[in-house]
Formats: C-alpha cells, sequence, structure tokens
C-alpha cells in the first residue's frame, strides 16, 4: 500500500479546519445579522405603538373639548319685533295669528365650527300659551351667531287668554343639538337647558343672559 505524503495530510487537514472555521464565522455573522433585524423590528413595532398611544390621546383630548365646547356658547344681545300684518279683529273675536320674532346673539369662544339646532320652547301658564320652534345656525370659531326664533301666537290663544294672564310668569326650554366639527372626527353632543322666571334660575346657556344689549 501507498502512503500517504504527510504534506499531502497536513495541506487536508488545515483545509478542513480552514473551511469549518470560515463555516463558523459565516454562522456567527448570520446571527448577528437576524439580530440586528429582529431589534430593528422590535424598535419600528414600540415606535408605531407609541405614536398610536400619542394620536389616541390627541383624539380623547379633542372628543372632551368638543362636548365642553357647546356648554362654553353665551348669548351677547337680544332683540324681538312683532309682525301683526296676518291677525285682525278685537279681543275676543281675533281671526289669523301673529308672529313675535325673537334674534339672540351667540357667541362661540371656541377653536371649533359648530353647526346647532336650538328648540326654544315658551310656557305662559297663566296665559295658557306655549309657543315653540326651531332653528339651526352656523357658528364659526371664535365667532358670533344671530339666529331669529319665530313665536306664532294664534286668534285662539288671543280670545282665549284670560284677562288676568301675567305673562312675567314663564318658563323656558332651550334643547340643542350640535355638529362640532374637529379634526379627527365630527362629534354631535346635545345640552338641555331650563329657566324659571319665579326664581330667576336656570341652567346651562339660559343659565346666564342677563341684561343683554340690543342686537
Amino acid at each position: 500500500m501507498r502512503k500517504r505524503d504527510s504534506s499531502s495530510y497536513l495541506a487536508g487537514s488545515t483545509l478542513c479546519t480552514s473551511s469549518s472555521q470560515a463555516e463558523h464565522r459565516s454562522d456567527r455573522g448570520s446571527s448577528g445579522s437576524y439580530a440586528v433585524l429582529i431589534l430593528g423590528i422590535a424598535g419600528y413595532a414600540l415606535y408605531l405603538n407609541h405614536q398610536q398611544q400619542v394620536l389616541q390621546a390627541a383624539k380623547n383630548s379633542e372628543a372632551s373639548a368638543a362636548s365642553n365646547s357647546v356648554n362654553q356658547l353665551t348669548f351677547t344681545c337680544f332683540s324681538n319685533r312683532t309682525d301683526s300684518s296676518n291677525i285682525s279683529g278685537t279681543r275676543g273675536s281675533f281671526s289669523g295669528y301673529l308672529i313675535v320674532y325673537e334674534t339672540f346673539g351667540i357667541s362661540n369662544p371656541s377653536s371649533f365650527v359648530i353647526d346647532a339646532t336650538w328648540t326654544i320652547a315658551l310656557d305662559f301658564p297663566s296665559a295658557g300659551w306655549f309657543l315653540r320652534n326651531t332653528q339651526t345656525f352656523h357658528m364659526s370659531p371664535n365667532g358670533v351667531a344671530y339666529p331669529e326664533f319665530a313665536f306664532t301666537i294664534t286668534a285662539n290663544q288671543l280670545n282665549n287668554t284670560p284677562t288676568n294672564a301675567n305673562f312675567t310668569i314663564f318658563n323656558v326650554i332651550l334643547d340643542g343639538s350640535y355638529q362640532v366639527t374637529g379634526t379627527y372626527a365630527t362629534y354631535t353632543p346635545t345640552t338641555h337647558s331650563t329657566y324659571d322666571s319665579t326664581t330667576s334660575s336656570g341652567n346651562g346657556s339660559l343659565g346666564t343672559g342677563s341684561g343683554l344689549s340690543k342686537c
């Protein structure tokens, strides 16, 4: 049998050793790349999660501010006029109707665009009158709107009004529905306000506004 040349054996051994070491180095390099990739993905996921939390917090803050904005509306002025062009006759024999127009200045101090629908009901218990009207109006941020409400009084109401009716005694109910335009959504809060003349007390928008100037 021919003996293997020792130099060939050493060369082969060295080649195998070098190849094995190269494979180990390649494995270590791949593991390092995988680790960097995983860390990169995890970091990006954490970033996205943080951004989502920031966005959600901003949305929650805006929703709260939008709901509160309709409670900040205030009266700035008031005026009224009566259209009697459609009424004729005398007490007890009236025919037709008359319309009382009431204009309010409504201030919107918020940074939101607000589209409001107000229903105002006036109750004069001693006269037996219940008057109601609904108006929709637009308010710009930090702006003032001037909606005009029209209350119709019929001939029948006039003919049946007691002679001792006390028109200083009345109750007011104001129901509001709103579309508040924000950056992230449009919000739809509602309000309910009341006023009692016998106690000169009210809540919500009707709790303020005494001594208003004329519009």
